[in-house]
């Protein structure tokens, strides 16, 4: 869990970073609607050409790019950013991973390297 002044301090730079982890965007049903309607396309139409099963063969995950990539990441930028799904709006709030964010990794590093009080011996 990442400490609340940490949360506090984080303010995303729009680097991407956070797009090219490996692992699954799992979606809900209004992320299937919302970006169905950004897209001008009718949910099924989304879903068979934008999604996979996740691993956890419950629900269904954005598709990915051959490198792993977020298929929706032009450059550095969320080509969907409006209609981004519940998961990317809420990192790293709701979530985050150990490392692989460049504010986060430097704030996490920052607050470990807070000098620690000296104790009597």
């Amino acid at each position: 869990m990442i400490a609340p002044n940490v949360l506090e301090a984080f303010k995303c730079t729009g680097c991407g970073d956070c797009c090219r982890w490996s692992g699954s965007v799992l979606l809900t049903e209004n992320d299937i609607a919302t970006i169905s309607a950004h897209l001008g396309v009718l949910d099924q139409e989304f879903i068979d050409h934008h999604t996979r099963l996740a691993p956890n063969r419950i629900r269904l995950a954005l598709l990915d790019k051959a490198d792993g990539s977020c298929a929706f990441l032009e450059g550095d930028r969320c080509s969907i950013y409006e209609a981004r799904p519940e998961q990317c709006r809420t990192f790293p709030f709701a979530w985050s991973v150990s490392e692989g964010c460049p504010v986060l990794d430097e704030l996490l590093a920052a607050q470990n390297n807070v000098e620690q009080p000296l104790r009597n011996p």
